[in-house]
């Protein structure tokens, strides 16, 4: 794989964490109609010119399904591709009508464009994890401010009287867990809109899967300590789950 991918690698969590903050704000209603996504087997994705199973990463969570994933689509950058989006089910009713309720749990799974395509060998992903685990913390925080009007375009793109949205007091947790296979790395971030303020915690998983790489990502209202130890347990098991309904 050519340096610039593994760049795009390692910076992909610098172009997709501050995007929790749409949480805060109702996405445009499509006109669909019909209940929640019921519970189901492992999402089947197409990605790479591969095909992929991706279990939910909780029991309180169902995958969203290809007809309503689509409007989950805003919650990752332009750099990623959305393959799955796992839900609360009375939280997507909610936004798939257009009402304004904020998402108190939810995941995605995504997979860099730019590389969704190469090989990644277990060489070449461990340069990923390590340079991700040397960059995460010190870029953090900047990253957060750099991406804060990238997300005030896209909510007005999607909602002309959406309210801008502003990322506060970003707190990295560092490493959450590190295997051969799969990394995690954990983050809080308060984010005020209209005058509310909401602390989400985030748990990033880095997955090779079938020589390619997938970024999922857990988030959960913030609570006490407990969320935090709830995070990295979940994002741990998610990843171990994931790469057991894919091995080959």
């Amino acid at each position: 794989m050519r340096k610039t991918n593994r760049n795009s690698f390692r910076f992909q969590v610098f172009c997709s964490v501050v995007l929790f903050s749409l949480a805060l704000m109702p996405l445009r209603s499509q006109g669909t109609s019909g209940g929640a996504p019921e519970a189901s087997e492992p999402a089947s994705v197409r990605a790479g010119g591969l095909s992929f199973r991706f279990p939910s990463p909780s029991g309180e969570l169902v995958e969203t399904g290809p007809d309503y994933r689509v409007l989950l689509e805003p919650f990752a950058p332009n750099t990623n591709r959305l393959v799955a989006a796992f839900v609360v089910p009375d939280d997507f009713a909610s936004v798939r009508s257009g009402k304004s309720k904020s998402m108190t749990e939810y995941a995605l799974i995504e997979i860099a464009r730019q590389a969704e395509f190469a090989d990644v060998t277990p060489e070449i992903f461990k340069q990923v994890a390590d340079g991700m685990a040397s960059s995460f913390g010190v870029n953090f925080e900047t990253a957060m401010k750099e991406q804060e009007e990238e997300i005030n375009r896209r909510l007005k793109a999607l909602n002309s009287s959406a309210a801008a949205v502003s990322a506060d007091k970003p707190v990295y947790l560092g490493a959450l867990f590190s295997k051969a296979d799969a990394c995690g790395f954990g983050a809080t971030m308060a984010v005020s809109s209209s005058g509310t303020t909401v602390t989400m915690a985030m748990g990033l998983s880095v997955i090779r899967v079938q020589n390619r790489v997938f970024f999922a990502y857990l988030y959960k209202r913030y609570e006490d300590e407990s969320t935090l130890l709830w995070i990295r347990k979940a994002s741990e098991q998610w990843a171990d789950s994931i790469l057991s309904a894919n091995k080959q």
